[in-house]
């Protein structure tokens, strides 16, 4: 690689979920739990729940056991309505709530609010539940407190007044501890009351701020007012809690989150008259819930949206796009061959390098569209814009430029390509985020398989190309399971001596009813990686075992050669013992290397990992097996390759064989193959033989070996024949 460059993209590091937990409970007095709901126990407890209930996180977790033992900390006369919700829990995917009272192990007493709920599986089984507890004491003391005030309001003057300055008193001693607010609203004359403890906190003085009418006007923040107007008239129609989290406005203009709760005072005719009660600060709890908010719908490599949030806004922004829009929908972008970079460099590497390259798609998206990493190397983009679908698609593929261009990393430079699937939102196609996402992802298939660095754009025959391979693949699994792919085996001949050389292992299908399927009609088997490595598994150890019969039996067969697929290579290329595994196999069936052959197309070195390729082929070579490279002359390099890979036998492919006799330039080509090899030292094998006529034009011309029909059909193991003298 080259090493000209300086520049270094640092890979970001976060925060441990963990801390922000520890911040949470230090800044809000939460306590965290969770629950095996399966187990029904306690599987998690954080320091702050401990320390509510006056034990040791140790202590508490030896002693959860069961929600029956639960109970042992909650106050007697709230048992029951403790057990009701936490059996709600149990058997609801909601979210729970509910208020009761802790006896800590040392005698005190706390109110708490605890918020839970279930996660459950695909089957509706509850497997565990999570949730938090808030240490609400001062709140509750000041409701209480607060409760107590209008009571007494009704009792006859003098019983109030005394009533009254109790109440007070304990009030603000409960109010000062808590940093609670109150304030109060005369539905009569409108006058506003707020407590000079929060007119403070908000900057003002009981100059800057009287109470009087307008004065919640004044500090509550204007997009808050219609959602505060609305749970005011709900609780006075309905009686309905009046409970809401806004924002006041400090003098400065900063903005300050509060939880208002209170209630309404009727009168003898139902009437309400008043309404007050208390505010606190909850800004810090917000900031909390933000920046939680915020992981949980960035990826927190790159500080894109995620597969989650694209699930979650992807529709709405599809079916709200601007009316001068002229195309819209979901582009789907697959880097090519980015393994190389963390297998070669490590996963900070490849870190670094995903951030370089979120930073460019955001760049260039720009307001077209959201860029989302879906996960690993695989990022989308929803997008809206007037240009039209031709111009589009030129878009995109010019975002593939800005894509490849070379990203450094300590010293190194690497060269990233991607394939790219569009998917365009149409009335005629499903185009619900779903239907977007498959389609784009099929187009990125399509991209990959013509090689990378390219744009697909999803058609229904691409849909009907996709329907059909899957079903293709779905078959051929089941055959796999059911036995029904059987090895048959061509005789090679030597074509001088005209005697047994060898055999080709072939695969073939069956059918369900013993028929043997083409082929042709499965080759896109070999392009599944895990198929192909399955299926070629298979085939190299029923090779080896009738291999191994053969010898036992006293048959001098020459040798088996089996292919070997480029989606098999591209498996093996990372383990290192598929070679000594091959040669323990084959030592284990009491065979020598030089018995077996592996055949390779010239498609596994059409890679960009064609190093790790010849490596593989070198290892074989050197442990006594022989490499043939197969369909000679069909691929776009294959002079190239012929100079630079170590191979043994180069097979001629079949299409040069049958028409060399009809075709002067046919024939020339294999001529010149034939001289070719016999300068580099390699031997020959022709493929199609079907004519004596064929067989004396190879013969002539020196060809070593040869198979095909005039010397005989691919049929099982147990039926091969064993001449003892010529084939042809």
């Amino acid at each position: 690689m080259d090493k000209k460059v300086s520049k270094v993209y640092p890979v970001q590091t976060l925060r441990r979920p963990g801390e922000l937990f520890e911040e949470v409970e230090a800044l809000a007095g939460i306590g965290y739990w969770e629950w095996d709901e399966i187990g029904d126990k306690c599987t998690y407890c954080s320091e702050q729940l401990a320390r509510m209930h006056g034990v040791t996180v140790e202590e508490f977790m030896r002693r959860a056991t069961s929600m029956d033992a639960d109970l042992e900390w909650v106050h007697p006369d709230d048992r029951e309505h403790y057990r009701t919700q936490t059996l709600r829990l149990s058997q609801t995917k909601s979210i729970v709530e509910l208020e009761y009272r802790i006896i800590q192990t040392g005698g005190g007493e706390i109110f708490v609010r605890e918020r839970g709920v279930a996660v459950v599986d695909a089957d509706g089984t509850h497997l565990r539940s999570y949730g938090f507890i808030l240490d609400i004491t001062c709140l509750k003391t000041a409701e209480l407190a607060l409760r107590d005030l209008h009571k007494h309001q009704e009792e006859i003057l003098d019983q109030r007044t005394r009533a009254l300055k109790l109440s007070e008193e304990r009030y603000a001693f409960a109010i000062s501890g808590a940093s609670q607010g109150v304030w109060e609203w005369d539905l009569n004359d409108e006058h506003n009351y707020l407590s000079e403890q929060w007119k403070l906190r908000l900057g003002y003085t009981e100059d800057d701020l009287p109470n009087a009418p307008g004065l919640f006007i004044k500090i509550v923040h204007p997009e808050d007012r219609a959602n505060v107007e609305l749970a005011f008239q709900a609780h006075l129609k309905d009686r309905a809690p009046f409970d809401v989290s806004l924002r006041l406005l400090h003098k400065s203009g900063e903005q300050i989150w509060v939880r208002a709760r209170g209630h309404a005072v009727w009168n003898n005719e139902n009437r309400a008259t008043k309404m007050g009660g208390t505010i606190s600060d909850i800004t810090e709890y917000r900031k909390l819930l933000d920046r939680a908010q915020y992981y949980a719908e960035r990826d927190q490599l790159t500080g894109l949206y995620n597969r989650h949030y694209f699930m979650r806004i992807a529709g709405d922004l599809l079916h709200k796009s601007s009316p001068n829009c002229r195309s819209c929908g979901v582009a789907i972008i697959d880097l090519d061959d980015f393994k190389e970079i963390n297998d070669c460099h490590g996963h900070p590497a490849g870190d670094s390098a995903l951030i370089v390259l979120a930073e460019r798609l955001v760049e260039y998206i720009g307001d077209t569209g959201i860029v989302i990493r879906l996960g690993g190397d695989e990022f989308a983009v929803v997008f809206s814009t007037h240009l039209s679908w031709e111009e589009t698609v030129q878009y995109f593929k010019r975002l593939l430029e800005e894509v490849s261009k070379p990203i450094a990393w300590e010293g190194f430079l690497f060269e990233c390509s991607a394939s790219l699937g569009l998917a365009k939102k149409t009335q005629a196609i499903g185009s619900d985020v779903n239907d977007l996402l498959q389609q784009a992802d099929l187009a990125v298939y399509d991209a990959k398989a013509a090689g990378g660095n390219a744009v697909r754009c999803f058609s229904e025959a691409l849909l009907s190309t996709a329907v059909n391979r899957t079903k293709i693949l779905s078959s051929a699994r089941r055959a796999l399971t059911e036995e029904r792919f059987l090895l048959c085996f061509q005789p090679k001949a030597d074509l001088q001596s005209q005697k047994l050389a060898g055999f080709e292992a072939l695969l073939r299908l069956s059918n369900e009813d013993g028929t043997l399927v083409p082929p042709s009609s499965y080759s896109e088997v070999f392009e599944d990686s895990v198929l192909a490595c399955r299926i070629g598994e298979m085939v190299r150890l029923r090779a080896i075992d009738q291999a191994s019969s053969w010898l036992k039996a006293g048959h001098d067969f020459g040798h088996i050669a089996f292919n070997m697929s480029p989606p098999e290579f591209l498996a093996y290329q990372r383990d290192a013992q598929f070679v000594d595994r091959l040669i323990e196999a084959i030592s284990n069936a009491g065979l020598k290397p030089s018995h077996i052959h592996v055949e390779v197309t010239e498609d596994v070195l059409l890679t960009r990992k064609r190093e790790n390729v010849s490596s593989i082929l070198r290892r074989l070579r050197e442990n006594g097996i022989t490499v043939a490279l197969d369909d000679f002359g069909t691929g776009h390099a294959s002079l190239l390759h012929l100079k630079e890979t170590e191979f043994d036998l180069v097979k001629l492919d079949v299409s040069f064989v049958r028409s060399m006799l009809t075709s002067d330039v046919d024939m020339a080509i294999v001529e010149t193959i034939t001289k070719l090899a016999a300068k580099l030292g390699k031997q020959i094998v022709a493929e199609g033989i079907e004519t004596q006529e064929q067989l004396a034009a190879l013969q002539g011309l020196g060809v070593a070996f040869g198979q095909g029909y005039l010397i005989g059909h691919p049929v099982p193991g147990d039926a091969v024949h064993f001449p003892s003298n010529a084939l042809i």
